[in-house]
């Protein structure tokens, strides 16, 4: 739909999130992204207060305008500046030349897509899986000592957000809720049965 939001309809009925199939299918919502996405890990430097990550060519496949110097972690060298192209050819040069990882501000974190979710301190969900972080949420995960963050890779041409933008307005959050749903559209007015949805 306009928003990005994937849906699917049962005999021409109401609409549900196209995640919600997906769960009802066994798949968990971490699962849902490893198997449309890849993801990166990022690891914090506390000492420097930036993130590192490796440098993977195939993130490149989609010619982009950098938003931020392109630096080398390991010698704290810039590589590229800001608004310097780079695309998977030039990308593969640098990883031929030795590029293996690279700094990453926190401010260029906040709005990424998380693969996995994060607890905070008290064992709560801070950040779902599917969910962009937020300035508040990383500025929490610092201070609460968060060593790393799975961040999911997007290619706007190919690999758009929009399973995980589906993932976020799907209040469902396991087989058994799916289930539960996909039934009451099938069978309006009468309780839902676990088993007799699984059945169907």
């Amino acid at each position: 739909d306009p928003k990005d939001i994937l849906y699917f309809r049962i005999d021409r009925k109401k609409k549900l999130p196209i995640t919600t199939i997906l769960l009802a299918l066994g798949f968990t919502k971490e699962k849902i992204i490893d198997t449309f996405y890849t993801s990166t890990k990022y690891s914090y430097l506390s000492d420097k207060k930036k993130w590192l990550a490796e440098f993977d060519p195939e993130n490149y496949k989609r010619p982009i305008k950098l938003t931020y110097d392109l630096i080398d972690a390991d010698n704290n060298k810039k590589i590229l500046s800001k608004g310097d192209k780079l695309n998977i050819f030039i990308a593969n040069k640098l990883k031929e030349k030795g590029l293996k990882n690279i700094s990453i501000s926190t401010e260029e974190v906040i709005g990424k897509y998380i693969a996995k979710d994060i607890k905070d301190a008290n064992g709560e969900t801070l950040v779902g899986a599917g969910f962009d972080i937020t300035e508040e949420q990383i500025s929490k995960l610092i201070n609460q000592g968060e060593k790393s963050l799975s961040v999911v890779n997007i290619d706007p041409i190919n690999k758009g957000p929009y399973i995980l933008e589906t993932l976020k307005i799907d209040k469902n959050l396991n087989k058994s809720d799916a289930l539960s749903d996909i039934y009451k559209v099938l069978r309006p007015g009468e309780a839902p049965s676990l088993e007799v949805a699984n059945e169907i």
